[in-house]
């Protein structure tokens, strides 16, 4: 009797079997995935996470190497080869272009610091005379921007406006 699907549950019983079929799949596929493999939501790390992912050199600063606090400039202090990441912990974490550097293409947090620190001459720009008008500037051709946009509702673009 349990073998045969009572009629009067229709396509109830189909429903389940294919809500089962699609956990057995789901369920095949985790398990394809090492017990060793870190899994990590994408858009969702932590410091933790990526500290351990993070190669640690001796030419690191204390506690990630053997150099000592201060021998040299920190990644995020305007470094024009480190490159921040998007995202919430792009102020944290970013990858360094130098190609003379042992952290050339790594990830790299931004205290770890750097034999081959070179200073930005950018990074002060916006507190300079040039740079605050370049900034007023920037930000009149974003107001009007916005004006135009409310304007024309029709032709939004896809970014979210602020409001």
């Amino acid at each position: 009797m349990l073998d045969q699907p009572d009629a009067s549950l229709g396509g109830h019983m189909k429903e389940r079997t294919e809500s089962e079929k699609e956990r057995k799949r789901i369920r095949r596929l985790a398990q394809r995935q090492s017990a060793r493999e870190l899994r990590v939501t994408p858009g969702f790390q932590l410091h933790e996470h990526l500290l351990q992912i993070t190669k640690a050199l001796p030419t690191d600063v204390v506690p990630w190497g053997q150099t000592e606090v201060g021998t040299y400039g920190d990644c995020s202090c305007g470094c024009r080869w480190y490159h921040v990441l998007a995202g919430r912990l792009g102020s944290d974490w970013g990858i360094c272009a130098n190609p003379a550097s042992p952290r050339s293409g790594l990830l790299t947090f931004e205290h770890q610091g750097c034999p081959e620190f070179e200073r930005d001459p950018r990074w002060d720009y916006l507190d300079s005379a040039a740079g605050q008008k370049a900034l007023r500037e920037f930000e009149e051709g974003e107001g009007v921007l916005r004006q135009w946009r409310k304007a024309h509702p029709f032709r939004r673009s896809r970014v979210a406006e602020e409001t």
